[in-house]
């Protein structure tokens, strides 16, 4: 009796990481190619028309390349696909921030997507907000033309 028990949360555990790794993969595939940003807010304060015509993110597979002007970084995602919200991990992997980590929501609709982050990074948000106050970034990218 015990083997069976084991077993069953042996396989149900197994399947949970499958339904979990598969939710994963539907969302990284939904965040590759090109994206420019359409809003950024910051603790209330809105990035201009100039400060976001200079910004871009680049996807392919888990890694991305982020590029502010002259400023370049590089890292990947880690997909908590099945939260509510959707959680990321962006783990920087060059540059002064390496190895740093951003606690992150996000979720996608079509080609939007929205990102958000506490400007302390001490936890993780739980709505998505950028308002006076919040401590927040909020960010709304579209999907690049080709």
């Amino acid at each position: 009796m015990k083997w069976e028990f084991a077993f069953v949360m042996v396989v149900g555990l197994f399947l949970a990481g499958e339904t979990t790794d598969e939710a994963a993969k539907q969302d990284l595939a939904k965040w590759q190619g090109t994206w420019q940003p359409v809003s950024m807010e910051t603790d209330g304060k809105a990035a201009s028309a100039d400060e976001l015509s200079k910004i871009k993110l680049t996807v392919k597979g888990p890694h991305y390349h982020f590029q502010n002007g002259s400023f370049s970084e590089h890292g990947w995602y880690n997909f908590q696909a099945t939260k509510d919200p959707k959680q990321l991990d962006i783990v920087v992997s060059d540059g002064k921030d390496k190895g740093k980590i951003y606690l992150v929501i996000y979720k996608v609709v079509g080609d939007e997507l929205t990102i958000c982050l506490e400007t302390a990074n001490k936890k993780r948000p739980k709505e998505f907000t950028g308002n006076t106050g919040s401590g927040q970034v909020l960010e709304v990218w579209q999907r690049a033309k080709s």
